[in-house]
């Protein structure tokens, strides 16, 4: 198989005449958003935090979905939506999905004040490669429902961004010098759809709905290109409570990563741990309390380059780049706590305070307040925002 998608006429074996189609999407005001990071002024921040919009049409036994890429970089290829995706339900208790989005394989959870890790919700950033699978070109088959007591989920994925290879098969660089030519990356290319002679993605969810408004839940990820040495992988546990009066949350992942020299986020070998648990408790129908705690550690051991000739042309790294093969440990953790007013069906406010830390090393040596590829060494941060949200 050379190319994921395939005719989506053998997702269609009928016709059908009726259409339904609804626009749903989410906004996040933020009336006020104040920062504090150690060695950095204050900042305070008001306007859009978050901004979704997406697109369902459905016609009998198909669903299509089209979510925005608004946040994006429009200016690449295939970038404009985030997902773009048909669903075949002919079949009882199966469904078939075909095109761009989500990989399903965690228990993603937004916090209180700002997203999971997993999800890029952090004041001083974080190292981990290990989050939301998104913006991938995807087929997955889905079995069971909430009346079965599960469903299983398996995915084909793989990235929209391929690396280029010559008619010899050996990857194109993108470098500048003359002699010999400094590499800065290895030449991508935006595609529509994957080929798994290239790269290939593998994923499974398991969630299980046995126990009274409790959902546990397992998942797999895979991930492997022509030029990694080593195959990406992470296992995934989760568990949410969902009653009227208590909400609660676990996720723990572990990942880990391999990448060839020149990727983006390079890395030799990076180990990481992710645990993330909250709770809220709805006092009444209006008002609630929210708390969500996470911790992650990240083991990242960098590559050692070498200058190596390819072609009869000397290449060697850009010296912007650490050759040493380093190795960076960084632990970060971060604490919320808020209220959430119920101001309609469709709308809250959310008031809340975070506190975060991170704690990092390189080579062993502690204390560091500056370590290349790492942000916020060493560093904590405070924030309190209050923000008005409203789904449509």
């Amino acid at each position: 198989m050379r190319k994921l998608y395939f005719a989506l006429c053998l997702l269609m074996p009928n016709f059908a005449y009726s259409l339904d189609a609804q626009v749903k999407g989410f906004i996040a005001l933020d009336i006020l958003n104040y920062k504090k990071i150690s060695r950095t002024k204050d900042a305070m921040d008001v306007g859009i935090g978050v901004l979704d919009l997406k697109i369902f049409a459905e016609q009998d036994n198909m669903l299509a979905a089209i979510k925005l890429n608004i946040d994006g970089n429009l200016a690449v290829q295939n970038n404009l939506f985030e997902e773009a995706y048909a669903t075949y339900r002919g079949i009882p208790n199966f469904k078939l999905t075909l095109g761009k989005g989500v990989v399903k394989f965690q228990n993603l959870h937004y916090g209180v004040i700002e997203n999971t890790y997993q999800d890029g919700g952090t004041v001083l950033e974080s190292e981990n490669s290990w989050r939301k699978i998104s913006n991938k070109a995807l087929l997955s088959a889905a079995y069971g429902n909430r009346a079965l007591g599960f469903t299983n989920t398996f995915t084909l994925w793989g990235d929209s961004q391929e690396i280029q290879f010559d008619e010899k098969g050996n990857p194109k660089y993108t470098a500048s010098g003359n002699n010999p030519k400094y590499i800065t990356a290895y030449q991508t290319k935006a595609v529509p759809a994957f080929t798994t002679q290239k790269q290939l993605g593998l994923a499974n969810k398991f969630e299980l709905y046995k126990t009274q408004n409790w959902t546990f839940t397992t998942g797999q990820a895979y991930y492997k290109n022509k030029l990694q040495d080593k195959a990406s992988y992470a296992v995934d546990f989760g568990a949410v409570l969902d009653s009227t009066v208590w909400e609660y949350w676990l996720d723990v992942i572990y990942g880990f990563t391999s990448k060839s020299p020149y990727e983006a986020y390079t890395t030799y070998r990076k180990n990481e741990y992710f645990i993330q648990t909250g709770l809220q408790y709805h006092i009444d129908t209006i008002w609630s309390l929210v708390t969500n705690m996470e911790y992650l550690h990240v083991k990242d051991q960098a590559h050692t380059y070498t200058n190596f000739t390819q072609d009869g042309v000397a290449y060697a790294t850009d010296s912007s780049i650490d050759k040493n093969g380093q190795t960076v440990v960084s632990t970060s953790y971060k604490i919320e706590a808020g209220v959430q007013h119920q101001l309609s069906k469709s709308s809250f406010i959310t008031t809340g305070v975070l506190y975060e830390k991170k704690i990092a090393e390189k080579n062993g040596i502690k204390d560091l307040t500056y370590i290349k590829g790492v942000y916020n060494a060493n560093a904590e941060a405070y924030q309190f925002l209050s923000s008005v949200s409203f789904w449509f």
